[in-house]
């Protein structure tokens, strides 16, 4: 299934955002494309024709269209609360994406300084030194852990080959003001129950997120087996962590 529409452009929005109020999103991949280290089976963009840790510079934004790009949506007089990484795909992987975050950040506070920055993120390049030094800047780093086990994550993010989910929790484990996304599904695949979903909560027990948010499938997803978690059970499980862990867990769903 295709899902929805990919952005068209840099910028997009301002949407209103559950999680992140009004979030003016900043697109680092190519217009109507899809470019993702990750090929998700609940994706809202549908399936990744290119599936990279390490896209092709001359396909992408480059910096100063960035720069210029948000300079002119910040100088429109309209309210933003988060200036927000996300698109077509996984943000990080633009190979210039700490220099991008700096610029950004340098326009941020001179034009909206009351605004904030955050990135929506899968976490697959969190390892390297520079893009781990650029998440920092962040005041909320939403990073993705749908998974405990390599099993699992291989089974819902279907990552690009070689990403291993224990380094990729390695390298949560040193990041601060951590904010973790999960998407839980039904199916074929599930990993909202199990043996599955206590391996998922052990890394969250390790990591000590300041927030865990909590979703499911919401939209056309990228494969049909693909089932939504229900509002009812989605709240059950954020009780039940917040009790039996003491974690800060927040479910969302569709009103």
């Amino acid at each position: 299934m295709s899902g929805i529409a990919l952005q068209s452009g840099i910028i997009y929005g301002p949407i209103l955002s559950r999680r992140l109020g009004r979030s003016l999103g900043i697109n680092l991949l190519p217009s109507k494309r899809k470019v993702c280290s990750f090929d998700c089976i609940y994706c809202q963009y549908g399936r990744t024709k290119d599936l990279v840790l390490h896209p092709i510079r001359s396909t992408l934004p480059k910096p100063p269209e960035v720069y210029a790009a948000v300079e002119a949506a910040l100088k429109k007089p309209r309210s933003i609360d988060y200036l927000t990484f996300s698109g077509n795909g996984e943000p990080t992987i633009h190979p210039d994406f700490p220099e991008i975050v700096r610029g950004v950040k340098a326009i941020k506070d001179k034009l909206r300084p009351e605004a904030k920055l955050a990135i929506l993120s899968n976490s697959s390049r969190v390892n390297d030194p520079e893009v781990a030094a650029a998440l920092r800047l962040f005041d909320a780093p939403i990073m993705k852990l749908d998974a405990g086990d390599q099993q699992t994550f291989e089974a819902i993010n279907r990552p690009v080959g070689g990403l291993k989910i224990d380094e990729i929790v390695n390298g949560l484990q040193r990041l601060p003001m951590l904010i973790v996304q999960s998407v839980l599904v039904n199916g074929v695949i599930t990993n909202n129950q199990g043996e599955a979903f206590e391996q998922w909560v052990e890394r969250l027990a390790a990591l000590h997120p300041r927030i865990v948010q909590i979703y499911s499938t919401e939209r056309p997803t990228a494969q049909n087996e693909v089932k939504c978690v229900s509002p009812e059970k989605l709240q059950q499980i954020a009780t039940e962590l917040n009790e039996r862990q003491g974690f800060n867990v927040h479910a969302y769903w569709q009103n």
